[in-house]
């Protein structure tokens, strides 16, 4: 097959690979990103798909094409949030809906990045990120993450090199769980204004912090941010709702390359978002959901304190569905990984969301799995590091 020489740059992933391997008879999963589906609403989704087809001449206009940027009140709730809870000053104008917010990375990539363009990005970054971007061919340089965010002064040196893009996840960043603090905010906010460089600001996990958000936006400290976000990871993943915020300069572009590539995202599942949100009150909504990944991530944490020995390391988040975790200088993530997958365990070795480094880095999920699962997930997790080392 002759395929574009563009495919060649793609990094290759085997994050939905593990999804298929999860699913195997008696195994175990801590590897993916998945949420837990114990926790969709589907009565409540259900409502609200019935409701969007109560008026008929509503329900055929749902069904035909949409618009460009998408379903007017769903914008108008989303900009509204914004305003509220993360003091974003932001339009509905400003907003496209989008077919979940990987969709996302693939049109700022399109539209930003040449070959061989410069791009900054988190070290460790989300992997389906780097992997979209990776299809435009950029030079990546990664930014270590540190416990209060990324290192600033690596940041400000990236920068010396004309970098078009900067992608990050202020808020239990994947894979590390780690959030920025606020003089990080805030430091960051200050560099990027003083930049051509444009900051991809990744919000999927903000809504997921324990005790609320861990902070504002960067993009409510400067307008040199597109701010992304989704309703995958609170609400349903499968209906692929997502959605961005472009400075003003970019909308024309975005409206070309959004027509372009789907003519406008999934406006079905647009109109039951929004009819879900109108039925549901989100916050009462979003406190079950925390306490629960509170609870679960508090239980993993105590059976791993319990179970491996003192010399892995691994954080403790304050939200997100992740832990990180460490092992020993030159221990291999890898070899846990074939050996945990032989106890029908699948974790995710952290060396692919590295730019540098990794080697002995594991991202633990804590989200999807039961608790009995994790029990027992965490027990053949120590078998299989003690078989090794």
């Amino acid at each position: 097959m002759r395929f574009s020489k563009r495919t060649e740059d793609v990094i290759d992933s085997f994050i939905m690979k593990l999804i298929s391997v999860s699913k195997e008879e008696g195994m175990i999963s801590f590897a993916t990103g998945l949420p837990d589906k114990r926790l969709f609403d589907t009565k409540g989704i259900a409502r609200a798909a019935a409701s969007v087809f109560e008026d008929i001449d509503h329900a055929r206009d749902m069904l035909q094409y949409g618009t460009i940027k998408g379903v007017l009140p769903l914008r108008e709730k989303i900009a509204a949030r914004c305003r509220k809870e993360m003091n974003v000053n932001v339009s509905e104008e400003n907003i496209f809906m989008i077919n979940g917010s990987q969709e996302c990375f693939d049109l700022i990539g399109k539209m930003f990045i040449d070959k061989g363009d410069n791009m900054i990005v988190d070290d460790p970054g989300y992997l389906g990120a780097l992997q979209s971007f990776s299809l435009y061919g950029p030079n990546f340089t990664g930014i270590r993450m540190n416990a209060d965010g990324p290192d600033t002064l690596q940041l400000m040196n990236a920068l010396k090199k004309d970098p078009k893009l900067y992608y990050s996840i202020p808020n239990h960043q994947n894979p590390s769980g780690i959030s920025y603090s606020p003089d990080r905010r805030k430091e960051v906010a200050e560099i990027m204004s003083s930049s051509e460089c444009i900051m991809v600001e990744d919000d999927a996990y903000g809504e997921l912090g324990y005790e609320g958000r861990a902070g504002p936006p960067v993009r409510s400290m400067t307008d040199n941010v597109i701010l992304t976000g989704s309703f995958s990871k609170v609400i349903s993943p499968g209906m692929r709702v997502g959605w961005m915020i472009v400075p003003d300069e970019m909308e024309d572009m975005t409206m070309k390359c959004v027509e372009s590539s789907s003519l406008h995202a999934n406006t079905f599942s647009q109109h039951v978002m929004n009819s879900f949100l109108e039925q549901n009150d989100l916050d009462a909504y979003l406190r079950r959901q925390r306490k629960e990944y509170k609870r679960k991530c508090g239980l993993m944490l105590d059976l791993l304190d319990d179970t491996l020995p003192k010399e892995i390391e691994w954080n403790t988040p304050n939200g997100g569905m992740f832990i990180w975790m460490k092992l020993a200088e030159g221990r291999d993530a890898m070899r846990l990984f074939d050996s945990a997958l032989k106890k029908k365990l699948v974790v995710m070795p952290g060396r692919p969301f590295h730019i540098n480094g990794g080697m002995n880095t594991i991202r633990l999920n804590f989200a999807t799995a039961g608790d009995e699962e994790i029990k027992e997930g965490v027990k053949r997790l120590a078998s299989a590091y003690g078989g090794l080392f």
